[in-house]
């Protein structure tokens, strides 16, 4: 069968088409024969071999796909032959995977096989950022890095369907991606490739207190930054950030960066970096589970880009480098 492989730790072109064995499922395992593929930053982080490169190479590539369920083991309840489902795991971009139910997640009807792609796990991180990391508050200002990515376009919906008041600023790549924000409502747009979003910022608000200011003035700057990059910001964003705002880092698109807390040690922000690892199993875990169930019943849903899986180097490299727009996905 049909499968993309990692043939080595390490560049993009270590990825490659070919033909897997056919799986067998165990007593407790389902079959799932896919037709797409979702792309998330957890794929280039496995392909270059973080947070391990225990796992011996070649594998199938791909955390998550969707599809249609072939068979069901006979020590499983609640799954039918035929439904379909989304599969989160390892060795996701191949025809057909099998899979223990915990992994799968059922599409309801309104959602097609592309579009489900987008929600389980990029909105469960969208929904953290907003709700149980920042705690963002009506009347709030917040910059978000990568607005137009898989999890940042999420976040910017929840922020402007589900609050009156927040205003948001996002930053983006390209004129194209920057109409994106402003169709979904984004207060104000920042081009990163022409521009320096500090300065765009600190014009949008003012210059923020810092330092040995005093008197519990918030003045310019924004309450929340939502950095998913890293690499550079981590040097810059604190100048944007109000005395006692929410810095929170959830990603390193842009590379690892070096975070020096002096400059700032005095407008007492809050850091922190955040994964959704942590939170599995918790009672935001469940609440975030109960959001996505509520948003994928009521929201106009994402039409993602779907590419052929034969362009996976030149849409994974596009992705690394931030070239690509909302969930990608490809059609296996």
């Amino acid at each position: 069968m049909k499968a993309v492989f990692i043939d080595d730790y390490g560049a993009v072109e270590n990825l490659r088409i070919g033909e897997a064995p056919e799986p067998r499922i165990k007593p407790s395992e389902i079959l799932v024969e896919t037709e797409f593929g979702g792309l998330r930053w957890g794929d280039v982080m496995a392909r270059n071999g973080l947070p391990s490169r225990a796992r011996p190479t070649p594998f199938v590539a791909g955390q998550e796909a969707s599809g249609v369920i072939l068979e069901v083991g006979p020590e499983v309840r609640g799954w039918t032959v035929g439904q379909r489902v989304m599969v989160t795991g390892q060795s996701c971009w191949a025809k057909r995977v099998a899979a223990h139910p915990a992994q799968l997640t059922a599409v309801p009807d309104r959602a097609s096989l592309a579009q489900i792609l987008a929600y389980p796990v990029n909105l469960r991180t969208a929904y953290y950022m907003v709700y149980t990391w920042a705690k963002v508050q009506e009347g709030e200002r917040v910059l978000l890095h990568a607005a137009a990515g898989g999890v940042g376009l999420l976040a910017l919906q929840i922020l402007k369907r589900r609050f009156r008041s927040v205003e948001v600023v996002g930053i983006a790549s390209t004129e194209e991606k920057l109409d994106l924000l402003r169709a979904e409502g984004c207060d104000h747009v920042i081009n990163r490739s022409t521009q320096d979003y500090v300065a765009e910022v600190l014009k949008i608000w003012g210059p923020k207190a810092t330092g040995f200011q005093t008197g519990g003035a918030l003045a310019g700057g924004v309450d929340v930054s939502f950095n998913g990059v890293s690499g550079d910001t981590l040097s810059t964003d604190w100048q944007v950030i109000r005395k006692r705002g929410r810095w929170v880092i959830y990603g390193y698109a842009a590379g690892r960066g070096r975070l020096d807390t002096a400059p700032f040690g005095y407008d007492g922000i809050t850091v922190m970096p955040f994964s959704s690892i942590a939170w599995q199993g918790t009672a935001d875990f469940h609440a975030g589970s109960e959001f996505i169930r509520d948003w994928l019943d009521r929201e106009p849903l994402i039409d993602p880009v779907i590419h052929p899986v034969e362009d996976v180097v030149e849409v994974q490299r596009s992705f690394e480098t931030g070239g690509t727009t909302g969930k990608v996905v490809f059609r296996i």
